[in-house]
Protein backbone atom coordinates (compact mmCIF):
# COMPACT_ATOMS: atom_id res chain seq x y z
CA UNK A 1 0.00 0.00 0.00
CA UNK A 2 1.33 3.48 -0.83
CA UNK A 3 2.55 5.62 2.06
CA UNK A 4 -0.24 7.63 3.68
CA UNK A 5 -0.28 10.99 5.33
CA UNK A 6 -0.77 11.05 9.08
CA UNK A 7 -4.33 11.70 10.09
CA UNK A 8 -4.90 14.76 12.29
CA UNK A 9 -5.76 13.93 15.87
CA UNK A 10 -7.49 17.20 16.73
CA UNK A 11 -10.57 18.94 15.38
CA UNK A 12 -9.62 21.72 12.91
CA UNK A 13 -11.88 24.24 14.70
CA UNK A 14 -9.89 23.80 17.91
CA UNK A 15 -6.58 24.13 16.05
CA UNK A 16 -7.56 27.41 14.31
CA UNK A 17 -5.38 30.42 15.05
CA UNK A 18 -6.83 32.64 17.82
CA UNK A 19 -4.20 35.37 17.52
CA UNK A 20 -5.20 37.26 14.40
CA UNK A 21 -2.33 39.64 13.62
CA UNK A 22 -4.51 42.63 12.68
CA UNK A 23 -6.58 42.33 15.86
CA UNK A 24 -3.38 42.16 17.92
CA UNK A 25 -2.14 45.40 16.37
CA UNK A 26 -5.40 47.20 17.22
CA UNK A 27 -6.13 45.88 20.71
CA UNK A 28 -5.12 47.70 23.87
CA UNK A 29 -2.24 45.82 25.45
CA UNK A 30 0.94 46.84 27.22
CA UNK A 31 3.18 46.72 24.15
CA UNK A 32 0.79 48.76 22.00
CA UNK A 33 0.19 51.28 24.77
CA UNK A 34 3.90 51.83 25.33
CA UNK A 35 4.36 52.52 21.62
CA UNK A 36 1.41 54.91 21.65
CA UNK A 37 2.72 56.64 24.77
CA UNK A 38 6.16 57.15 23.25
CA UNK A 39 4.81 58.77 20.10
CA UNK A 40 2.24 60.87 21.99
CA UNK A 41 4.94 62.24 24.30
CA UNK A 42 7.09 62.99 21.25
CA UNK A 43 4.32 65.05 19.64
CA UNK A 44 3.53 66.89 22.89
CA UNK A 45 7.23 67.54 23.49
CA UNK A 46 7.73 68.87 19.96
CA UNK A 47 4.82 71.32 20.13
CA UNK A 48 5.55 72.72 23.58
CA UNK A 49 9.31 72.39 23.17
CA UNK A 50 9.30 74.67 20.13
CA UNK A 51 7.09 77.12 22.01
CA UNK A 52 9.53 77.11 24.93
CA UNK A 53 12.48 77.57 22.57
CA UNK A 54 10.92 80.74 21.11
CA UNK A 55 10.13 81.96 24.62
CA UNK A 56 13.76 81.40 25.61
CA UNK A 57 15.03 83.41 22.65
CA UNK A 58 12.63 86.21 23.62
CA UNK A 59 13.56 86.30 27.29
CA UNK A 60 17.22 85.50 26.95
CA UNK A 61 18.89 82.48 28.49
CA UNK A 62 19.09 84.25 31.90
CA UNK A 63 22.46 82.63 32.65
CA UNK A 64 25.66 84.67 32.32
CA UNK A 65 28.75 83.57 30.41
CA UNK A 66 29.53 80.61 28.24
CA UNK A 67 27.99 78.20 30.76
CA UNK A 68 24.57 79.64 29.93
CA UNK A 69 24.88 78.52 26.31
CA UNK A 70 26.07 75.08 27.41
CA UNK A 71 23.23 74.88 29.94
CA UNK A 72 20.55 75.71 27.37
CA UNK A 73 22.18 73.53 24.70
CA UNK A 74 22.22 70.45 26.94
CA UNK A 75 18.61 70.91 28.11
CA UNK A 76 17.12 71.50 24.67
CA UNK A 77 19.49 69.06 22.97
CA UNK A 78 18.50 66.13 25.17
CA UNK A 79 14.84 67.14 24.87
CA UNK A 80 14.80 67.13 21.05
CA UNK A 81 16.87 63.94 20.99
CA UNK A 82 14.25 62.31 23.24
CA UNK A 83 11.48 63.59 20.93
CA UNK A 84 13.12 61.95 17.91
CA UNK A 85 13.81 58.68 19.76
CA UNK A 86 10.25 58.49 21.11
CA UNK A 87 8.66 59.17 17.74
CA UNK A 88 10.67 56.48 15.98
CA UNK A 89 10.81 54.24 19.09
CA UNK A 90 14.63 54.14 19.08
CA UNK A 91 15.62 53.34 22.70
CA UNK A 92 12.89 55.79 23.64
CA UNK A 93 12.72 54.73 27.28
CA UNK A 94 16.43 55.45 27.75
CA UNK A 95 16.27 58.76 25.87
CA UNK A 96 13.21 59.88 27.88
CA UNK A 97 14.93 58.99 31.13
CA UNK A 98 18.06 60.95 30.12
CA UNK A 99 16.06 64.12 29.39
CA UNK A 100 14.04 63.78 32.61
CA UNK A 101 17.30 63.46 34.55
CA UNK A 102 18.90 66.43 32.76
CA UNK A 103 15.88 68.60 33.52
CA UNK A 104 15.96 67.55 37.18
CA UNK A 105 19.63 68.50 37.43
CA UNK A 106 18.92 71.78 35.63
CA UNK A 107 16.26 72.68 38.19
CA UNK A 108 18.59 71.67 41.01
CA UNK A 109 21.41 73.99 39.94
CA UNK A 110 19.20 76.78 38.58
CA UNK A 111 19.48 79.06 41.67
CA UNK A 112 23.29 78.93 41.58
CA UNK A 113 23.67 79.72 37.86
CA UNK A 114 20.73 82.04 37.27
CA UNK A 115 21.35 85.72 36.60
CA UNK A 116 20.07 88.37 39.06
CA UNK A 117 16.30 88.48 39.52
CA UNK A 118 14.31 90.24 36.79
CA UNK A 119 12.53 93.47 37.54
CA UNK A 120 9.12 91.81 37.10
CA UNK A 121 8.88 88.85 39.47
CA UNK A 122 5.62 87.73 37.82
CA UNK A 123 7.54 86.79 34.66
CA UNK A 124 8.15 83.03 34.67
CA UNK A 125 11.63 81.91 33.63
CA UNK A 126 11.79 79.82 30.47
CA UNK A 127 12.63 76.65 32.39
CA UNK A 128 9.14 76.69 33.89
CA UNK A 129 7.60 75.83 30.52
CA UNK A 130 9.57 72.58 30.44
CA UNK A 131 8.17 71.22 33.72
CA UNK A 132 5.13 69.51 32.18
CA UNK A 133 7.18 68.25 29.23
CA UNK A 134 9.73 66.70 31.58
CA UNK A 135 6.99 65.00 33.61
CA UNK A 136 5.49 63.55 30.41
CA UNK A 137 8.87 62.15 29.38
CA UNK A 138 9.45 60.80 32.91
CA UNK A 139 6.24 58.75 32.58
CA UNK A 140 7.80 56.73 29.73
CA UNK A 141 10.51 54.87 31.73
CA UNK A 142 8.97 55.25 35.22
CA UNK A 143 6.03 53.41 36.72
CA UNK A 144 3.21 55.23 38.53
CA UNK A 145 4.92 55.71 41.91
CA UNK A 146 8.17 56.89 40.35
CA UNK A 147 6.33 59.33 38.06
CA UNK A 148 4.34 60.76 40.99
CA UNK A 149 7.51 61.23 43.03
CA UNK A 150 9.25 62.92 40.07
CA UNK A 151 6.26 65.24 39.59
CA UNK A 152 6.08 66.31 43.24
CA UNK A 153 9.83 66.87 43.60
CA UNK A 154 10.24 68.87 40.37
CA UNK A 155 7.16 71.01 41.11
CA UNK A 156 8.42 71.74 44.61
CA UNK A 157 11.90 72.53 43.31
CA UNK A 158 10.48 74.96 40.76
CA UNK A 159 8.37 76.71 43.40
CA UNK A 160 11.44 77.09 45.63
CA UNK A 161 13.47 78.42 42.67
CA UNK A 162 10.82 81.09 42.03
CA UNK A 163 11.14 82.28 45.61
CA UNK A 164 14.96 82.30 45.44
CA UNK A 165 14.92 84.14 42.07
CA UNK A 166 12.85 86.94 43.65
CA UNK A 167 15.23 87.25 46.63
CA UNK A 168 12.57 85.94 49.03
CA UNK A 169 10.30 88.97 48.74
CA UNK A 170 6.83 88.51 50.23
CA UNK A 171 5.03 88.31 46.88
CA UNK A 172 7.37 85.57 45.65
CA UNK A 173 6.04 83.08 48.20
CA UNK A 174 2.55 83.29 46.79
CA UNK A 175 3.81 83.20 43.21
CA UNK A 176 6.03 80.18 43.91
CA UNK A 177 3.18 78.32 45.60
CA UNK A 178 0.76 79.06 42.75
CA UNK A 179 3.25 78.06 40.03
CA UNK A 180 4.19 74.86 41.87
CA UNK A 181 0.49 74.00 42.34
CA UNK A 182 -0.27 74.68 38.69
CA UNK A 183 2.65 72.48 37.55
CA UNK A 184 1.48 69.74 39.93
CA UNK A 185 -2.10 69.84 38.61
CA UNK A 186 -1.16 69.75 34.91
CA UNK A 187 1.59 67.18 35.41
CA UNK A 188 -0.66 65.16 37.73
CA UNK A 189 -3.29 64.89 35.01
CA UNK A 190 -0.70 63.41 32.66
CA UNK A 191 0.61 60.99 35.30
CA UNK A 192 -2.90 59.81 36.23
CA UNK A 193 -3.92 59.22 32.61
CA UNK A 194 -0.73 57.32 31.84
CA UNK A 195 -1.07 55.24 35.00
CA UNK A 196 -4.74 54.48 34.29
CA UNK A 197 -4.09 53.29 30.74
CA UNK A 198 -1.12 51.23 31.91
CA UNK A 199 -3.34 49.46 34.44
CA UNK A 200 -6.01 48.81 31.81
CA UNK A 201 -3.42 47.49 29.34
CA UNK A 202 -1.96 45.25 32.06
CA UNK A 203 -5.42 43.85 32.82
CA UNK A 204 -5.94 43.10 29.14
CA UNK A 205 -2.62 41.23 29.08
CA UNK A 206 -3.60 39.28 32.21
CA UNK A 207 -7.02 38.39 30.83
CA UNK A 208 -5.50 37.37 27.51
CA UNK A 209 -2.91 35.17 29.24
CA UNK A 210 -5.66 33.50 31.28
CA UNK A 211 -7.76 32.98 28.15
CA UNK A 212 -4.82 31.43 26.31
CA UNK A 213 -4.11 29.14 29.26
CA UNK A 214 -7.76 28.03 29.29
CA UNK A 215 -7.67 27.58 25.53
CA UNK A 216 -4.51 25.51 25.73
CA UNK A 217 -6.03 23.29 28.40
CA UNK A 218 -9.18 22.85 26.29
CA UNK A 219 -7.10 21.94 23.24
CA UNK A 220 -5.16 19.32 25.20
CA UNK A 221 -8.33 17.88 26.72
CA UNK A 222 -10.03 17.79 23.34
CA UNK A 223 -7.00 16.18 21.71
CA UNK A 224 -6.92 13.51 24.42
CA UNK A 225 -10.60 12.77 23.98
CA UNK A 226 -10.37 12.64 20.18
CA UNK A 227 -7.34 10.37 20.39
CA UNK A 228 -9.14 8.08 22.84
CA UNK A 229 -12.18 7.84 20.55
CA UNK A 230 -9.91 7.20 17.57
CA UNK A 231 -8.09 4.40 19.37
CA UNK A 232 -11.44 2.91 20.44
CA UNK A 233 -12.68 2.95 16.88
CA UNK A 234 -9.49 1.33 15.60
CA UNK A 235 -9.54 -1.36 18.27
CA UNK A 236 -13.23 -2.15 17.80
CA UNK A 237 -13.51 -1.91 14.05
CA UNK A 238 -10.03 -2.56 12.69
CA UNK A 239 -7.98 -4.63 15.11
CA UNK A 240 -10.75 -6.92 16.34
CA UNK A 241 -12.34 -7.09 12.91
CA UNK A 242 -9.04 -8.07 11.31
CA UNK A 243 -8.50 -10.78 13.95
CA UNK A 244 -11.98 -12.18 13.33
CA UNK A 245 -11.41 -12.03 9.57
CA UNK A 246 -8.12 -13.88 9.96
CA UNK A 247 -9.86 -16.55 12.06
CA UNK A 248 -12.50 -17.08 9.35
CA UNK A 249 -10.05 -16.92 6.43
CA UNK A 250 -10.69 -20.22 4.69
CA UNK A 251 -10.51 -19.04 1.09
CA UNK A 252 -7.99 -16.94 -0.88
CA UNK A 253 -10.45 -14.04 -0.99
CA UNK A 254 -11.06 -14.12 2.74
CA UNK A 255 -7.32 -14.34 3.35
CA UNK A 256 -6.75 -11.26 1.17
CA UNK A 257 -9.44 -9.41 3.11
CA UNK A 258 -7.86 -10.36 6.43
CA UNK A 259 -4.45 -9.16 5.24
CA UNK A 260 -5.95 -5.91 3.99
CA UNK A 261 -7.78 -5.29 7.26
CA UNK A 262 -4.62 -6.02 9.27
CA UNK A 263 -2.63 -3.51 7.20
CA UNK A 264 -5.35 -0.88 7.65
CA UNK A 265 -5.34 -1.45 11.42
CA UNK A 266 -1.53 -1.18 11.62
CA UNK A 267 -1.41 2.04 9.59
CA UNK A 268 -4.22 3.59 11.62
CA UNK A 269 -2.49 2.73 14.89
CA UNK A 270 0.75 4.24 13.58
CA UNK A 271 -1.12 7.44 12.76
CA UNK A 272 -2.50 7.91 16.30
CA UNK A 273 -0.66 10.73 18.05
CA UNK A 274 1.38 11.62 14.97
CA UNK A 275 2.23 15.32 14.48
CA UNK A 276 -0.49 17.47 12.98
CA UNK A 277 -0.28 18.20 9.29
CA UNK A 278 -0.31 21.82 8.22
CA UNK A 279 -3.78 22.79 7.05
CA UNK A 280 -2.18 24.73 4.19
CA UNK A 281 -0.47 21.62 2.79
CA UNK A 282 -2.18 20.13 -0.26
CA UNK A 283 -1.97 16.93 -2.24
CA UNK A 284 -3.26 16.00 -5.67
CA UNK A 285 -6.64 14.34 -6.07
CA UNK A 286 -4.91 11.95 -8.48
CA UNK A 287 -2.70 10.72 -5.62
CA UNK A 288 -5.75 10.04 -3.46
CA UNK A 289 -7.36 8.13 -6.33
CA UNK A 290 -4.25 6.01 -6.81
CA UNK A 291 -4.18 5.13 -3.12
CA UNK A 292 -7.85 4.12 -3.25
CA UNK A 293 -7.25 2.01 -6.38
CA UNK A 294 -4.48 0.11 -4.59
CA UNK A 295 -6.67 -0.40 -1.53
CA UNK A 296 -9.58 -1.65 -3.65
CA UNK A 297 -7.32 -4.09 -5.49
CA UNK A 298 -5.98 -5.55 -2.24
CA UNK A 299 -9.26 -5.91 -0.43
CA UNK A 300 -10.13 -9.37 -1.74
CA UNK A 301 -13.40 -8.61 -3.57
CA UNK A 302 -13.62 -6.79 -6.90
CA UNK A 303 -14.73 -3.15 -6.93
CA UNK A 304 -15.69 -1.45 -10.18
CA UNK A 305 -13.75 1.83 -9.97
CA UNK A 306 -14.82 4.91 -11.93
CA UNK A 307 -13.08 8.30 -11.90
CA UNK A 308 -14.20 11.69 -13.22
CA UNK A 309 -12.83 15.24 -13.06
CA UNK A 310 -9.57 14.43 -11.24
CA UNK A 311 -7.07 16.15 -13.52
CA UNK A 312 -5.15 18.99 -11.91
CA UNK A 313 -7.26 19.14 -8.75
CA UNK A 314 -5.79 19.32 -5.26
CA UNK A 315 -7.09 18.77 -1.74
CA UNK A 316 -5.81 19.70 1.71
CA UNK A 317 -3.66 16.87 3.06
CA UNK A 318 -5.83 16.33 6.13
CA UNK A 319 -8.96 16.14 3.93
CA UNK A 320 -7.40 13.63 1.53
CA UNK A 321 -6.27 11.55 4.48
CA UNK A 322 -9.71 11.55 6.15
CA UNK A 323 -11.50 10.72 2.89
CA UNK A 324 -9.05 7.87 2.22
CA UNK A 325 -9.49 6.18 5.61
CA UNK A 326 -13.27 6.64 5.59
CA UNK A 327 -13.49 5.14 2.09
CA UNK A 328 -11.28 2.18 3.00
CA UNK A 329 -13.47 1.56 6.07
CA UNK A 330 -16.59 1.69 3.87
CA UNK A 331 -15.09 -0.82 1.41
CA UNK A 332 -14.04 -3.15 4.26
CA UNK A 333 -17.57 -2.96 5.71
CA UNK A 334 -19.01 -3.80 2.29
CA UNK A 335 -16.77 -6.83 1.83
CA UNK A 336 -17.37 -8.00 5.38
CA UNK A 337 -21.17 -7.56 5.58
CA UNK A 338 -22.71 -7.23 2.11
CA UNK A 339 -22.32 -10.90 1.18
CA UNK A 340 -20.14 -12.83 -1.25
CA UNK A 341 -22.52 -12.46 -4.20
CA UNK A 342 -22.77 -8.66 -4.02
CA UNK A 343 -21.59 -6.41 -6.83
CA UNK A 344 -19.52 -3.52 -5.57
CA UNK A 345 -18.49 -0.18 -6.99
CA UNK A 346 -16.26 2.76 -6.08
CA UNK A 347 -16.69 6.12 -7.86
CA UNK A 348 -14.50 9.19 -7.28
CA UNK A 349 -15.33 12.58 -8.74
CA UNK A 350 -13.58 15.93 -8.52
CA UNK A 351 -16.27 18.60 -8.19
CA UNK A 352 -16.35 21.99 -9.91
CA UNK A 353 -16.05 23.71 -6.52
CA UNK A 354 -12.65 22.14 -5.92
CA UNK A 355 -13.96 19.37 -3.69
CA UNK A 356 -14.37 15.62 -3.99
CA UNK A 357 -17.24 13.14 -3.97
CA UNK A 358 -16.62 9.45 -3.22
CA UNK A 359 -19.34 6.80 -3.41
CA UNK A 360 -18.99 3.22 -2.14
CA UNK A 361 -21.97 1.08 -3.19
CA UNK A 362 -23.04 -2.53 -3.26
CA UNK A 363 -26.26 -4.48 -3.98
CA UNK A 364 -25.78 -6.83 -1.05
CA UNK A 365 -27.88 -7.66 1.99
CA UNK A 366 -28.05 -4.04 3.18
CA UNK A 367 -28.91 -2.97 6.73
CA UNK A 368 -30.96 -0.52 8.76
CA UNK A 369 -28.69 2.37 9.89
CA UNK A 370 -30.99 3.08 12.83
CA UNK A 371 -30.41 -0.44 14.17
CA UNK A 372 -26.60 -0.22 14.27
CA UNK A 373 -25.43 -0.85 17.83
CA UNK A 374 -23.80 2.06 19.67
CA UNK A 375 -20.65 0.06 20.34
CA UNK A 376 -20.12 -0.41 16.60
CA UNK A 377 -17.83 2.51 15.77
CA UNK A 378 -16.92 1.59 12.18
CA UNK A 379 -19.74 3.62 10.61
CA UNK A 380 -20.23 6.33 13.22
CA UNK A 381 -16.63 7.20 14.10
CA UNK A 382 -14.41 5.72 11.40
CA UNK A 383 -16.54 7.11 8.55
CA UNK A 384 -19.13 9.74 9.54
CA UNK A 385 -17.25 11.56 12.31
CA UNK A 386 -13.88 11.27 10.56
CA UNK A 387 -15.28 13.05 7.50
CA UNK A 388 -17.16 15.60 9.60
CA UNK A 389 -13.89 16.38 11.41
CA UNK A 390 -12.50 17.96 8.24
CA UNK A 391 -15.72 19.75 7.31
CA UNK A 392 -17.19 17.04 5.07
CA UNK A 393 -20.51 15.23 4.99
CA UNK A 394 -21.43 11.55 4.81
CA UNK A 395 -24.74 10.25 3.48
CA UNK A 396 -25.75 6.63 4.18
CA UNK A 397 -28.53 5.07 2.08
CA UNK A 398 -29.23 1.49 3.12
CA UNK A 399 -32.19 -0.86 3.60
CA UNK A 400 -32.28 -4.55 4.43
CA UNK A 401 -32.18 -6.54 1.20
CA UNK A 402 -31.60 -3.47 -1.01
CA UNK A 403 -27.85 -2.89 -0.74
CA UNK A 404 -25.89 0.04 0.67
CA UNK A 405 -24.65 3.36 -0.66
CA UNK A 406 -22.19 5.48 1.33
CA UNK A 407 -21.53 8.92 -0.18
CA UNK A 408 -18.67 11.10 1.11
CA UNK A 409 -18.70 14.78 0.06
CA UNK A 410 -16.21 17.53 0.80
CA UNK A 411 -16.08 21.03 -0.67
CA UNK A 412 -14.17 24.17 0.41
CA UNK A 413 -17.38 26.20 0.76
CA UNK A 414 -19.10 23.74 3.09
CA UNK A 415 -15.91 23.17 5.10
CA UNK A 416 -15.44 26.92 5.58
Amino acid sequence: MSPSFRAPTRHPAIESNVKDAQVQRRMLNTANFERLLGRSVAIIGLVFGLQTAFTTFGQGIQIDGWFGFVFVGVVFGTMFAAIICCFFLWHHRLASGVFATVFFVALLIWPSVNAPAPADINQEPWIWYLCTIAVAFACVPLQLRGAILYLLVTSLMYGVNRIIDADFVRESWEIGALDASYATIIGGLIVVLVGLFRVLAGRVDTARAAALATYDAAVKQHATEVERVEVDSIVHDSVLASLLAADRALTPKSEALAVMMARVAIEQLEGVGAPMTNEDDVTGLAELIERLRVAAAMIGEPFEVSVEGASGRVLPVNVANAVYWATVQAMVNSVEHAGTDATRGLSIEGTVSGGVCVIVRDDGVGFDPAQVAEERLGLKVSIIERVAGVGGRTTVIARPGEGTVIRIDWSPEVAA
